[in-house]
């Protein structure tokens, strides 16, 4: 059997529901309402005929007939009252006879009445006795009641008629199945009403959820409910947004992870192609040492040269291999950075440098802020620009390195790098000459300074001075 949706599902359960409880309803009103409502027509009847006697003892015989006239009337009587030696007799229902009004007074039982006074006052203890009777003309049950006046002087007897709770009930069997059909169509438009309520949040989730799937940005459970299902809403939007915060930081990695790789790839290649020149260059004249060609029988002038070109290759080794980790220093953890301290430290090598050059450093770190990365790698970073800066900045030129609203900036006086040169400067080896003057560089620094500072998300810019006198190096630590 094929499983059932939750709208028509949630409909059957509470349209069932509602069904029982109206049946259940109507039940307990159909047995009930007759016994309650014939117990309270019997107390009622009860204080009634307490009443009547009291007011016929407090009364004068003349207007004791009127009490009796408007008991009868009140309860569609047959009344018999004997009383200090009359009679006042009221049929309406014709139980023992045609209906009639007496008052007669009493002297050997004038009224032709076979009544024993004394076997009602020797079966009742003074208290009302009031029981069922049937008419003998008819199938209606009737109250029969039984008094005697506190006094002794008399006794109430009366027959009462039972037909308005016999219509009550012919009234409830009439109007239950009409309230019955009323109920059943309120509660089936009642159940659609509350599974529609129920359901359409839950439903609006689902299709949202199936949206979801694709991955798509702008997408939310837009349910105000105020209840649970607002809070299962809430949720999904909480675990959705994490999730596509989660695949966007996945994508972000792999995409460094890729660029790491091709940073690689080109400083291996550059790499290859640096380190080609001076081992071609050591191993020629090796092999013309071994074979006394020409000029190199004369040892003692190329071995030396040899050994300094295996030393330039070893430094260049070196520094390679530190290019190459310069972007995965993952095992040093983040520690508070005093920019300002930081560069005042590491800039006192460079100042002796840059004076024995006839070079003048400006230097203006009084704004104070600190940041949060590893230290080694920022030192890097600093230490590969101040000996750029120093490097590149001719005699008798200036270098000025300040801090403003949390930026590092460098600032050296030299021949600007032409635009079309400056998308090549961060490449591994790439070297700029200045009108051909060699710097001695291996073009790793810039590389090295990229690297970290791509892989610490640091914000950079490398661009001329506005007046062309020389470059500005800006690092944006906000």
């Amino acid at each position: 059997m094929k499983k059932l949706k939750l709208f028509p599902k949630t409909f059957l359960y509470t349209f069932s529901l509602m069904i029982i409880i109206v049946a259940i309803s109507h039940l307990l009103v159909y047995i009930l309402l007759p016994a309650v409502y014939h117990y309270r027509q019997r107390n009622a009847l009860e204080t009634d005929i307490e009443k009547l006697c009291r007011e016929i003892a407090d009364t004068e015989d003349a207007g004791r007939l009127a009490l009796v006239t408007d008991f009868a009337g009140k309860w569609y009587a047959d009344i018999l009252i004997k009383y200090d030696g009359y009679t006042y007799e009221m049929k309406l229902l014709n139980v023992w006879d045609d209906g009639y009004l007496k008052c007669s007074k009493d002297t050997e039982n004038p009224s032709g009445d076979k009544e024993d006074v004394s076997i009602i006052a020797e079966e009742s203890d003074g208290k009302i006795k009031i029981s069922l009777s049937r008419n003998p003309k008819g199938d209606k049950n009737f109250f029969y009641a039984e008094q005697i006046f506190p006094n002794q002087k008399g006794y109430v007897r009366a027959v009462i008629s039972r037909q308005q709770i016999e219509d009550a009930v012919s009234t409830i069997i009439v109007i239950l199945p009409v309230t019955a059909f009323a109920c059943t169509l309120i509660s089936l438009l009642s159940a659609l009403l509350y599974s529609h309520m129920l359901t359409k949040p839950i439903k609006q989730i689902t299709n949202v959820t199936k949206q979801m799937q694709g991955l798509t940005h702008g997408i939310s459970c837009e349910v105000h409910t105020h209840d649970e299902i607002e809070t299962l809403a809430d949720n999904v939007n909480a675990l959705y947004d994490n999730l596509l915060k989660t695949i966007h930081n996945l994508e972000q990695e792999i995409y460094k992870v890729e660029e790491m790789e091709v940073q690689k790839t080109n400083l291996m290649r550059s790499a290859s192609h640096e380190l080609k020149t001076p081992v071609t260059a050591i191993n020629a004249m090796l092999e013309n040492m071994i074979l006394n060609v020409g000029k190199y029988e004369d040892h003692t002038i190329y071995l030396p040269k040899c050994k300094m070109l295996t030393e330039q290759l070893a430094v260049m080794i070196k520094e390679i291999l530190d290019a190459s980790k310069s972007a995965t220093n993952d095992k040093e953890k983040d520690t508070e950075i005093d920019i300002s301290e930081l560069i005042a430290k590491m800039s006192e090598p460079y100042q002796m440098i840059a004076k024995s050059k006839g070079i003048r450093i400006e230097m203006d770190v009084s704004e104070k802020f600190s940041v949060h990365y590893p230290i080694s790698m920022i030192r890097k970073v600093i230490s590969n620009l101040l000996s750029n800066a120093v490097s590149y900045t001719p005699k008798g030129g200036t270098i000025k390195i300040y801090i403003e609203e949390q930026k590092l900036v460098l600032e050296n006086e030299c021949v600007p790098i032409p635009q079309e040169y400056q998308k090549h400067i961060f490449e591994p080896f790439y070297r700029f000459e200045y009108g051909g003057k060699d710097t001695k560089g291996n073009g790793l620094g810039l590389y090295i300074v990229d690297a970290v500072l791509r892989t610490l998300q640091i914000l950079y810019m490398f661009t001329a001075l506005e007046d062309n006198s020389g470059m500005r190096f800006t690092i944006d630590f906000e």
